[in-house]
């Protein structure tokens, strides 16, 4: 059987399978990897005559550059510049010879395809690039060089019938190199949607926990807030509450006993009284808590404004902050202030985490939706290698 008949052969046994195969949904990736093992094998077959045909023409054409090399040029009866012309040219054109020879050694065979494509710039090049040698030497050495690039040509038809003879088996092989990209796609975007829903189960778990606990200090503050402690915390707080109120009163009385008018005119030519006077007038409360009113009640006794009403209040107003400052030393700490404290924290962390799920739904969704087609395109190109795919 010739080379080209075994070829036809195998192209006929790949027309004769286009009966589809069933192949069930979950069988899926083990048919791509048998039929992907079935094409390697058959690309393999052609690879090994391919490249006993090319270690063939490498012989020959180590043999031919050696009679090119040894064609006797002095023995032309022509001027000494055409030998010399011919001679260098010569030298140039068994030199790329011998680097086609060693670029053809050195070709790795990755896939028929890449083999053949690359097989085929090798000998398209080194005709391109020895062109003007080739030209110079059959000047003089017609025969011998042309029996090179003919077995080059030769080479290169050749390598073109069998890539045209075997496009198919090419086709499907890269048609399964699709296929497996794009089960190994499915793959890892189910596994990092598994990983996905890990955290956002633990998430939860943790968002779970966090309510448990949250639980136990609302129960342990309403507990709090029934004890007699705490009863007796509200009415002093309540206490205070009132002293305040009845502190802000007093300072707002004493504001409308002092007349700003007439002690503004009254110092109007010292600086620094009228600043006095003003700070007082625009912030009464903050500069009378700041120096006790010292400040106001000098001006008041300067200016012979002050009286007893005054001095009274002022006194009123010192005697209620002294309580008020005596009561909160007094009042027992809170205890539910650290665990409303903490009840917020737990919430904010629980808020957090929420946010965090809807953040993973949301790449879950994403991720669900980049590969929803995919399916789809797998049975498509599964048509295309001999297969159909039955069921889900």
């Amino acid at each position: 059987m010739g080379i080209f008949d075994f070829f036809k052969k195998i192209f006929e046994e790949e027309k004769a399978e286009e009966i589809k195969e069933k192949v069930a949904y979950s069988e899926i990736e083990n048919w791509i990897e048998k039929k992907g093992e079935e094409i390697e094998f058959k690309e393999k077959e052609i690879l090994i005559l391919l490249k006993n045909k090319i270690s063939l023409f490498v012989n020959e054409l180590g043999e031919k550059i050696k009679v090119l090399g040894d064609f006797d040029v002095e023995a032309k009866k022509v001027e000494d510049k055409f030998k010399s012309i011919v001679n260098e040219s010569r030298r140039n054109y068994i030199e790329s010879a011998k680097n086609l020879i060693k670029k053809i050694n050195n070709l790795e065979e990755e896939s028929l395809e890449k083999f053949s494509i690359n097989l085929n710039k090798i000998l398209t090049d080194f005709n391109k690039s020895t062109y003007i040698a080739y030209e110079k030497t059959t000047i003089l050495i017609g025969k011998e060089t042309a029996d090179i690039k003919e077995s080059v040509n030769s080479s290169l038809k050749y390598l073109i019938n069998v890539f045209n003879e075997n496009r198919n088996l090419i086709d499907s092989s890269k048609t399964i190199h699709f296929i497996k990209q794009k089960l190994k796609q499915i793959g890892e975007v189910n596994k990092t949607l598994a990983e996905i829903d890990r955290e956002i189960t633990f998430s939860n778990k943790k968002i779970a926990d966090k309510r448990k606990t949250n639980k136990k200090i609302l129960e342990e503050i309403e507990k709090i807030k029934k004890s007699p402690d705490y009863l007796k915390y509200l009415e002093e707080q309540e206490k205070i509450k009132f002293i305040e109120e009845d502190l802000e009163k007093n300072i707002l009385d004493l504001k409308q006993l002092i007349d700003f008018k007439t002690l503004a005119n009254f110092f109007h030519v010292s600086e620094k009284q009228m600043n006095i006077v003003k700070s007082y007038k625009e912030d009464f409360q903050t500069n009378l808590k700041k120096d006790g009113g010292v400040s106001i009640l000098n001006l008041l006794n300067e200016s012979k404004l002050n009286n007893e009403i005054i001095v009274e209040k002022i006194n009123e107003i010192k005697f209620k902050e002294e309580e008020i400052e005596k009561n909160k030393k007094d009042i027992k700490k809170d205890e539910t202030q650290k665990l409303y404290s903490e009840t917020m924290k737990l919430l904010l962390e629980i808020t957090s985490l929420k946010n965090e799920i809807e953040k993973e739904e949301k790449r879950k969704e994403k991720l669900k939706k980049s590969i929803e087609e995919i399916p789809e395109v797998i049975k498509e190109n599964i048509g295309k290698v001999g297969g159909e795919v039955v069921g889900e």
